[in-house]
């Protein structure tokens, strides 16, 4: 049980990826964000994409390892939760801190304590 959640927190946090960066930007003027706006690089529309698709990638292929029962899922996932953390402080809004919170103790948890445990994936 604890292993689809896992493959589905996964996958899911990539298509948000994807749905945050790669879709067009809003035009509302009263919009909460713009993805797009960094607060250290300026409007940097294609390189957040970029970097966005590349954690979008990682993370699904991380998805994917787990449920093939890949031992390499953990260092991808690890990657992957980084990559999406180094974007959310270069492209930082107050929106993003829950998710923030989360990827860096994912990052701790998988790589310090290897969480989740084996028994709990079901390996």
């Amino acid at each position: 049980m604890w292993r689809l959640i896992f493959i589905a927190f996964l996958l899911a946090h990539s298509l948000i990826h994807v749905a945050i960066w790669a879709t067009p930007a809003a035009s509302a003027p009263d919009a909460p964000f713009d993805a797009s706006e960094s607060w250290l690089l300026g409007s940097q529309r294609s390189l957040a994409m970029i970097v966005a698709l590349a954690a979008a990638g990682l993370l699904a292929t991380a998805g994917v390892g787990l449920w093939a029962h890949a031992d390499w899922w953990r260092v991808i996932a690890v990657i992957g939760l980084g990559v999406s953390l180094g974007l959310m402080i270069l492209w930082f809004n107050p929106w993003f801190t829950p998710i923030e919170i989360v990827n860096a103790s994912l990052i701790v948890g998988i790589t310090l304590y290897a969480w989740p445990s084996a028994e709990a994936l079901g390996a």
